[in-house]
Parts: structure tokens; C-alpha cells; sequence
């Protein structure tokens, strides 16, 4: 077992530190769990991501969550600019802290478990406020084990309580926020998010040498093609490979020295190794 957790929230909403307290419940509970936070310039207000994973076994896995199966998201307005379904799985979790129902969601998987709470609301009933804006990390944890995370409510409310100055009222507003979600199955649009590549035909550019058509290039080489008919075989591998076709297919294949060049592909391509390069010196151009 696996579960993999990603957190979507705002600077000072405590997405990172509800990762965190679903963590240390787990390991309470005698499961290996992971957490760690994401985040680019860190101030409040910017878009923040914080993973948890939870499992029976040693979890090696030290990337971010692409794949999750349950996703926490804090604020509402984060997904007009978040795409909070990039990467979920069929059949995960969505757990959004909305006044929305689970039918007002939309997206391309088949089916998805969706829940809403009004997360907001429920911290401004018990008052849990810092800097007047409202807390609504713990009421959404409380929501979130209305999923299949295998994390105890009691064993959260003992962490919550024992934490946080206001532990009381975190305590009440997780239990509101569990008793009040809404959870359902919700039929999604069935498309592809990343569809499979479709067979294209592709055109190559290919060019065909021609004798001459940069002039008359045996005083570019530096070095000179030469052939040993002993060994030579004609398989005709280097008249195949010339790019200049300066290789002619007579009686036996023939180099054309007015338009080799000397690049000695020719020898490199002989299977049979019978064409060697000698050092090209010339007396009269």
C-alpha cells in the first residue's frame, strides 16, 4: 500500500503544516510516512504545494507526488490558476475546501471521488483566525479522512490538540469539517489529459550525389582512397555510402579521383577492410 498526497494552498493557509501533522499521525498509527513542502519564492499569498506519502512499507521515493492519489486543495481560487487534476489518477480523491457540490466538478478523467467542505466557513464559526484570515488546514484534514487515507480521526484531534495554543477549537472545527463533507463519485468527460501519439507520416529531406556538382575536388584531399582488389569483394558498400559518386561501377568498382574528395568514408564502411588512405601528394594540378 501506497498513498501518495498532494497539498495545493497559498502562502500562510498551512498546506505545508497539514502535511506534516498527516505524516506524523501515520507514523503514530505504525505506518512509514513522508513529508515535504514545495514552494518557489516563499511569501504569502503565492501558490504552494506540500506531499505526503503514507505506506506499509520503507518509502525510497524522494520526488515530488506526480501522481497522486488524493489531492488537498486550501483555496478555492486556486484552481482558476492551478491545475489541481494534472496527473491524477482514475478513481482518486479530490478533497476542495469550496461551497461548490461535488457534481460542479469538471475534468477529463473517467470518474473521480469528489469532496467538498466548506473549510472557510468552518473556521470563521469557531474563530480560528490568524492575522484575520481564517485557518483552514485542520478543518480540511478533517474532510480529508473522509477518504481511504488509513489515518484515525481520534489519533489527528490528539496531534491537533496537543500542537496548536487553539488545539480546542482546531479539534471542533476537524470534527465539523468530517461530519459535514460532502463525498461522491463524479463521472468526468473521459478524455485523454495526455493523449497517446497518433501515427504521423513524416517526410525526409534526402539528397542524391552527383557527380560534379561541386566542380572537380581532388584538391581538397588531404589523403587518397586506395583499393586492394585482392580483398575486395564488391560488396558494394562504399560505392552505396560515396557522397560525392565518386565511386563507378565498371568491370569492378573504380574510385573517380577528378571527384573524390578525400573524406574516406569509403574506408571506414569496408567490411572487408580493402581500402586503405595513403597521403595524397600532388606533383602537377
Amino acid at each position: 500500500m501506497l498513498i501518495s498526497i498532494r497539498f495545493h494552498g497559498r502562502g500562510g493557509q498551512g498546506a505545508v503544516t497539514a502535511s506534516k501533522i498527516l505524516a506524523e499521525a501515520a507514523g503514530r498509527l505504525g505506518y512509514y510516512s513522508q513529508s515535504m513542502p514545495f514552494f518557489g519564492p516563499e511569501r504569502r499569498g503565492a501558490p504552494v504545494m506540500a506531499y505526503t506519502r503514507i505506506s506499509d512499507e520503507p518509502i525510497f521515493e524522494m520526488s515530488q507526488v506526480y501522481h497522486p492519489n488524493v489531492v488537498v486543495v486550501l483555496d478555492p481560487l486556486i484552481m482558476k490558476v492551478v491545475d489541481i487534476f494534472k496527473g491524477v489518477k482514475e478513481g482518486a480523491w479530490i478533497v476542495a475546501n469550496t461551497t461548490k457540490k461535488p457534481e460542479d466538478f469538471i475534468f477529463d478523467q473517467e470518474y473521480l471521488n469528489v469532496i467538498t467542505v466548506d473549510a472557510t466557513g468552518i473556521a470563521i464559526k469557531n474563530d480560528l483566525l490568524v492575522a484575520g484570515l481564517p485557518v483552514v488546514n485542520t478543518p480540511m484534514l478533517g474532510a480529508l479522512l473522509r477518504t481511504e487515507t488509513p489515518v484515525t480521526l481520534e489519533t489527528l484531534e490528539e496531534i491537533v490538540a496537543g500542537k496548536f495554543e487553539e488545539g480546542e477549537k482546531n479539534v471542533k472545527a476537524i470534527r465539523e469539517a468530517y461530519d459535514l463533507a460532502e463525498v461522491k463519485l463524479i463521472h468526468g468527460l473521459g478524455k485523454r489529459r495526455y493523449p497517446r501519439k497518433q501515427r504521423i507520416k513524416v517526410e525526409f529531406p534526402i539528397s542524391v550525389p552527383a557527380e560534379g556538382v561541386a566542380g572537380k575536388t581532388k584538391l581538397w584531399r588531404d589523403f587518397r582512397p586506395e583499393i586492394d582488389y585482392d580483398s575486395c569483394n564488391d560488396c558494394l558498400n562504399c560505392w552505396l555510402h560515396c557522397p560525392e559518386s565518386a565511386i563507378r561501377l565498371n568491370d569492378r568498382v573504380e574510385i573517380d579521383y577528378d571527384y573524390c574528395k578525400g573524406c574516406l568514408v569509403c574506408v571506414n564502411v569496408c567490411p572487408k577492410k580493402a581500402i586503405s588512405s595513403e597521403r595524397e601528394v600532388f606533383v602537377d594540378v
